[in-house]
């Protein structure tokens, strides 16, 4: 019968390299470890458009039922105030609920009325990139709010 701390002692043991030399004497480290950043930042990319997708959709949604209410029920500019404080009270981490941007989705969801063109357009380009036209002006939508440019009061 063979003593099993015999053989227990008897395996040789393993020297473990200070952390710092594998990293050196490993050829393939270097490779790996860009190979790893560029996956991680391409995931961080499809998951931040994946996000603004949603919003373009998000706020083409209020837009729409903002101007349905004003249309079908009557509601007057006002019910924008209330809605921008109420909403910005409710989901106070949220940027955008500002009555300005709220009009912005209004305009937004006025000049493109079909959900079937606006889901394509935000499929496609990303939300920070996304250029449109409303009354002649252009306007960028862009760090999750809509922002039009040259004189504001121009008609």
């Amino acid at each position: 019968m063979v003593n099993r701390k015999k053989q227990k002692q008897e395996k040789p043991e393993i020297v473990q390299q200070p952390l710092a030399q594998l990293i050196k004497s490993a050829s393939g480290y270097a490779k790996l470890l860009e190979d790893l950043k560029a996956k991680i930042r391409s995931a961080q990319i499809r998951a931040g458009l994946a996000a603004n997708r949603e919003l373009v959709l998000l706020y083409w949604e209020i837009g729409r039922q903002i101007l349905q209410r004003q249309r079908n029920e009557g509601w007057g500019s006002k019910i924008i105030d209330h809605l921008a404080h109420d909403l910005s009270r409710e989901f106070p981490e949220m940027k955008g609920f500002s009555p300005r941007n709220l009009k912005y989705m209004r305009a937004f969801a006025e000049a493109y009325p079909d959900k079937q063109f606006v889901q394509q357009l935000a499929a496609q380009i990303p939300w920070f990139h996304n250029f449109f036209y409303r009354a002649g002006r252009p306007c960028i939508a862009h760090n999750n709010l809509f922002e039009f440019t040259g004189n504001h009061n121009e008609q």
